[in-house]
């Protein structure tokens, strides 16, 4: 145990700071994968609009 003490002594951010950059990656990635998912989501609905609406319109009339 006295190693492990004294690694953290010297280089105190040898551990902190990869951890925090893969995080970051990883948190990077699940955004970007949201806002892909938001813009999928958004076309599926606008399609799905433009599909009803001329239905609609005729089952009116």
């Amino acid at each position: 145990m006295e190693w492990i003490n004294k690694f953290f002594i010297q280089e105190p951010f040898a551990l902190v700071i990869p951890v925090a950059i893969i995080i970051s990656i990883f948190v990077y990635a699940a955004r970007r994968a949201h806002i892909k998912h938001l813009e999928r989501i958004r076309q599926i609905d606008e399609n799905y609009h433009i599909q009803i609406n001329p239905k609609a319109s005729s089952y009116r009339q």
